[in-house]
């Protein structure tokens, strides 16, 4: 039996809420930690902690897999599960890792941090191969089971659990920390807290990410409508070298993952100097630059509900993206004219209306994702695009703070001028993938991924 689409997508955002949950810890708790506490270098903490994000292009391989399983047979929900069952005992043992660095720190242990940081890096690039297995599975099956038309909504409730579960796990951290999370915090007191997180945390990631596929595939997914009426293609066997070559030679698929990235890397560029800007143009305190992000948050609410119930549904996805990206550009101004006079309500408003803005355009980029998918081919396409997703946020984020910095010691040193050439950059950067939508063809690129990545196609194994 079928459920609603919105019900589907509570369900199957049970995986996000997972993936916001880690997030917290994995990527923010455990940051702070070996840099704040245990004292490490950042540039080796970086290394170690980014080292997941090498794995993106991965998710092409993954998408591919999950094609080829025959039709009968569960074909996303075993990645899912892996992913889950990975991230939970990933977890742990990075916990376990993280507590013997700890202790190095005590001891003053040099050699075991020669040992642990690469033995760390290896386990963060191990959760980069979940990450893309899981994310890239979801994503089929939300296009193997949700029709075009329902898609908006259930991509914006999707991630919507993903934005909830990083609430949770700042939750879960005050929680489970207890009297360790005030400032100043014994180092006994925060291993402790460590331990416990490492208990209670690898089963709810378990439990949501198996749950969040129960009986969604046998029930929910529609019969796959194959080019020339096969119901189990020979060319389902083709090796993924080949796809590849037959993808690059379309020239709509290049065009829409350009249009992809630069939004990508437009929405992510200010991601780590956001906090730095309220503290060195507003002189706001740390408590402050961080409710900054609640801001966001709220606003990215408000953006996916706007444009997945609303806006998509009435003026189609690419105007959409336009009305997302020029919003960021107006809501970025509004934060560069704030700074002139240090006016804190003001770059709260402002804050709040990006984040709105970053909603709409990421279920309008989302939306269009699966808008340059084709039946057969949906795992290694949305593979695709993911990869182009995941290396353009990663490079922002390094990008945000890199920039700041080069554009501080040209200017020698002029905090405000520096992050006025960020903004400016990332507003020229949201105009331009604005504009870049005008080139976008769905049913060109649909056509020639018929004829192109099905005919004429000898079968073979990879």
């Amino acid at each position: 039996m079928r459920r609603r689409p919105v019900f589907l997508g509570l369900q199957l955002g049970l995986f996000q809420l997972g993936l916001g949950i880690f997030g917290v810890l994995a990527f923010g708790l455990f940051n702070r930690l070996l840099i704040a506490e245990f004292q490490l270098p950042a540039v080796l903490v970086a290394v170690a902690i980014g080292s997941q994000q090498l794995m993106g292009f991965t998710r092409v391989w993954f998408g591919h897999r999950s094609d080829r399983i025959p039709l009968n047979r569960l074909r996303r929900t075993p990645f899912i599960v892996f992913s889950s069952l990975s991230l939970a005992l990933l977890f742990g043992l990075a916990c376990q890792l993280m507590l013997q660095l700890g202790r190095a720190v005590e001891g003053s242990g040099g050699a075991t941090f020669l040992l642990l940081i690469p033995m760390l890096t290896a386990v963060f690039i191990a959760i980069g191969l979940a990450i893309a297995a899981g994310g890239t599975a979801l994503s089929a099956l939300i296009a193997d089971c949700i029709s075009q038309e329902e898609r908006p909504k259930v991509l914006s409730v999707v991630w919507g659990m993903r934005l909830l579960g990083v609430l949770f796990g700042s939750v879960l951290v005050n929680q489970v920390f207890g009297d360790a999370c005030t400032a100043g915090a014994s180092s006994p007191a925060l291993l402790a807290g460590l331990e416990r997180l490492a208990v209670v945390t690898p089963p709810l990631l378990l439990a949501v990410g198996v749950v969040s596929v129960l009986g969604v595939e046998r029930h929910n997914t529609a019969p796959t409508k194959y080019p020339a009426g096969e119901a189990t293609p020979k060319s389902q066997r083709v090796a993924l070298p080949q796809l590849l070559t037959r993808l690059r030679s379309i020239p709509e698929a290049g065009r829409f993952l350009g249009v992809l990235c630069l939004f990508t890397f437009s929405m992510f560029l200010n991601d780590a100097v956001l906090e730095p800007y309220g503290a060195a143009v507003f002189g706001m305190s740390i408590c402050a630059t961080t409710s900054l992000n609640v801001l966001v948050a709220l606003g990215f609410f408000g953006g996916l509900a706007l444009s997945g119930f609303v806006l998509i549904q009435r003026f189609g996805t690419i105007r959409v993206a336009r009305f997302g990206a020029f919003l960021a550009s107006s809501a970025l101004g509004l934060m560069l004219f704030a700074g002139t006079d240090a006016s804190i309500p003001l770059l709260q408003v402002a804050v709040t209306f990006f984040g709105l803005s970053l909603g709409v355009c990421i279920n309008a980029c989302l939306t269009l994702m699966f808008s340059f998918v084709q039946p057969g081919r949906t795992g290694f396409l949305l593979g695709i695009w993911g990869a182009g997703y995941a290396y353009s946020s990663g490079l922002a984020i390094i990008s945000g703070g890199g920039l700041l910095t080069l554009f501080r010691t040209l200017n020698g040193g002029d905090a405000s001028g520096a992050y006025g050439v960020v903004f400016g950059l990332q507003m020229i950067c949201f105009l331009g993938a604005a504009w870049m939508t005008g080139h976008l063809d769905i049913a060109g690129f649909r056509s020639k991924v018929r004829s192109r990545l099905w005919n004429g196609m000898e079968p073979s194994i990879d």
